[in-house]
């Protein structure tokens, strides 16, 4: 079976956990008819003439880990910020660590992207800004939306200084034969709120992993974004990372990207007034 078949007959496993008729996975269902009718991006694309995904597609990927894998604080500890304390969202193989993380809910959300699109107190927020910018033709990003479910959900409410640094970090364990890794995240930075993000990607052995990964993020008039991306992964992992930013008048967006690792990495960046 051809990875892409396996991607469009797991979803039916998928659909399981999930209303069928939530607006949020009617969203997800129609995503899949996009990935469906458009596959991956060839080399025949105009923005993929010079990259090829033909290597990585040969392998059979495993769509969540076998098992729940465990990581050491003093293994990882290294990759957080130095000496530093913050609010922290971390995955292991795409799964929640809740023992290596530190959200909150005290003033503003850093929470996960799974309570937000399940809970209704969230619904209003994610009704206003979940897969509002993310490209509907693209089909890795339609991909990504199919199948969303988990990443980080991080919202900065009206005039609040976020007092903390917040990392999101996914580590991939290396413990899988290969694995394909979808988070979705978003970050709503609402008028003349202030915060800094600090977003990495590392793998810790060597194994085959793909992590195809959508971020949305909204910054509201006068409000202040510093987003940091780390990508620091063995040459036996790959990541294509879609940011998707809207940003409004008077307000201060940055990101800076820092590349240093990986099999491939494709950053695709897009700015929205």
């Amino acid at each position: 079976m051809e990875f892409k078949e396996k991607l469009i007959s797991s979803h039916l496993a998928f659909e399981e956990d999930f209303n069928l008729n939530d607006s949020v996975h009617q969203v997800r269902a129609a995503a899949l008819k996009v990935f469906e009718e458009k596959g991956f991006p060839s080399k025949k694309e105009e923005a993929w003439k010079y990259t090829s995904l033909d290597a990585l597609l040969q392998k059979d990927y495993a769509l969540y880990p076998r098992s729940e894998n465990s990581i050491h604080v003093n293994d990882v500890k290294k990759y957080f910020l130095y000496d530093t304390d913050t609010y922290k969202v971390i995955f292991i193989d795409g799964v929640y660590s809740p023992f290596l993380s530190n959200t909150t809910h005290d003033g503003l959300d850093v929470c996960l992207m799974s309570a937000a699109l399940s809970k209704p107190k969230y619904k209003e927020l994610i009704n206003t800004y979940f897969n509002k910018i993310a490209p509907e033709d693209d089909s890795l990003t339609a991909l990504n939306t199919s199948y969303a479910k988990e990443g980080a959900y991080i919202y900065i409410p009206k005039s609040v200084v976020a007092e903390k640094p917040i990392e999101i970090i996914h580590f991939s364990s290396g413990n899988e034969n290969a694995l394909w890794l979808q988070p979705r995240n978003l970050i709503v930075v609402d008028q003349n709120a202030h915060v800094q993000i600090i977003e990495r990607h590392q793998s810790l052995k060597e194994h085959p992993v793909v992590t195809n990964c959508v971020t949305e993020i909204y910054v509201h008039q006068d409000a202040f974004l510093d987003y940091y991306k780390l990508q620091n992964d063995l040459l036996s992992a790959s990541l294509i990372d879609n940011t998707y930013i809207v940003q409004e008048q008077k307000s201060h967006a940055s990101v800076h990207t820092f590349s240093l690792g990986g099999k491939l990495t494709r950053n695709n960046l897009r700015f929205f007034p």
